[in-house]
């Protein structure tokens, strides 16, 4: 008797044990998109010089910052998601970005007016709304593009890092309204774009060398948003082809006078880059500075 009540101990401690390690790693995986991760290995901002590809040094940034990831978000047959690095000397933020998997380009809508399966909502970490002005990111997928005609009509993504809600944002009408009272915007942005129903109107920079009169094609460009005389979002949008080449990019962003809300942390510059490690793509907005 002794030995089988040994051999039912036994075998019931066995099954325990690896129905609790099952349980842990089912709730690791679960919980991996939202949970607060206190290392950045999944997310480094390079500095190499423009024009390069890498693979990236993890430890040397992992020492520097903590990243804390937004819930990922479906795309096609892979995932995106928001990200931001955060300092751990100061707790400042040093970068902020979207993150994408390979498998996040293949099997993307072809249809333009399929506005619904081409739009994704990437929310920010609490941590990042707490010291950026940031409320969230909207991915606008355009599988041909759009106006005018010669210059962004190439697939490309339009990446909003929105400073309003994303219900403020579902309200605005696509009508034209007051422009940012001067200062608000950059002074070489003079050039008022499209007013588009849910996102806004759109500001360019003349000098951006895909406009006449020098027509290069388009990569990769920075613009600026607003509504009702607010600016409210900054812009990058960038080709399919150019993201999937995985060319390094570190472009200042041109700065306003004044900033609204102010006390808050803004970038300067915005980067492309792959991880040639996992083959993940990161589009971001860095250098933050004091506002």
């Amino acid at each position: 008797m002794k030995k089988v009540n040994r051999l039912h101990y036994l075998l019931a401690l066995l099954f325990l044990l690896t129905f609790t390690a099952c349980q842990k790693e089912n709730k690791d995986q679960f919980l991996a998109p939202e949970k607060t991760l206190s290392i950045s290995e999944d997310v480094n901002v390079p500095s190499e010089i423009e024009g390069t590809t890498f693979s990236l040094n993890f430890r040397k940034i992992g020492n520097k910052c903590n990243t804390y990831f937004g819930p990922v978000v479906q795309m096609g047959n892979g995932h995106v998601r928001s990200w931001i690095n955060i300092s751990k000397c100061d707790n400042k933020p040093m970068a902020i970005g979207i993150e994408f998997t390979p498998c996040a380009f293949e099997n993307l809508p072809t249809n333009a007016m399929d506005f619904a399966g081409s739009t994704f909502n990437l929310k920010l970490h609490q941590k990042a709304t707490a010291i950026t002005p940031f409320n969230h990111i909207t991915l606008n997928w355009n599988p041909h593009g759009h106006e005018p005609a010669g210059i962004y009509d190439v697939p490309h993504f339009d990446m909003h890092f929105y400073k309003i809600s994303i219900d403020e944002q579902m309200l605005i009408s696509g009508m034209k309204t007051a422009a940012p009272a001067p200062g608000y915007l950059p002074a070489s942005y003079k050039i008022e774009g499209g007013t588009v129903p849910q996102m806004g109107t759109h500001w360019l920079d003349p000098s951006f060398p895909e406009l006449p009169p020098t027509l290069k094609p388009f990569t990769h460009t920075l613009i600026y948003g607003s509504n009702n005389g607010q600016v409210i979002f900054l812009e990058p949008m960038i080709t399919t082809a150019f993201l999937l080449g995985g060319t390094y990019v570190s472009k200042p962003i041109s700065q306003p006078i004044h900033f609204s809300p102010s006390g808050t942390n803004y970038p300067t510059v915005y980067k492309i880059w792959k991880n040639a490690e996992n083959g993940r793509h990161y589009v971001a907005l860095t250098d933050f500075v004091w506002r």
